[in-house]
């Protein structure tokens, strides 16, 4: 017992000397994350639970689901970005003009989605989970 504490602490020492010794300014460089406020869902036709953030990082941005993201299965779910405001989008004009920047993951938990690089966001007003097969809108999100 004796040893294992003397090592805990001996581990812990060392690792505090590591944190505090290390330059960090080469991490910062490579490694910076900018992550806007967490936004909430709007519903269409299924519920989506949890929040969206954009998140840049290493020079690139990405739309980024909560860890407690969840909604309804189906087939065919694309993330858009849609210029058209959450009154306006609709399952028939979701993907009017916007941009398609990949098929949902998976319908639980944490997940990202990188924004092509030199894509305008000052042209979309929201992100959109929408079914692209069946043109039906679960829901999104202002930007």
């Amino acid at each position: 017992m004796k040893l294992q504490k003397y090592i805990f602490a001996v581990g812990f020492a060392l690792a505090t000397t590591l944190a505090i010794t290390t330059p960090t300014q080469s991490y910062a460089q490579t490694s910076a994350v900018t992550q806007l406020e967490d936004q909430s869902f709007f519903k269409k036709r299924n519920k989506i639970r949890g929040s969206w953030s954009l998140v840049e990082r290493d020079g690139k941005t990405f739309v980024s689901f909560s860890e407690n993201f969840r909604t309804k299965k189906g087939p065919d779910l694309k993330i858009f970005l849609s210029p058209k405001t959450a009154d306006e989008v609709t399952g028939k004009n979701a993907v009017d003009g916007s941009l398609n920047i990949g098929e949902l993951k998976k319908t639980k938990g944490a997940q990202e989605y990188e924004i092509p690089e030199g894509t305008d966001l000052s042209l979309y007003s929201t992100i959109l989970i929408h079914c692209e097969a069946y043109s039906i809108l679960w829901g999104g999100g202002a930007l």
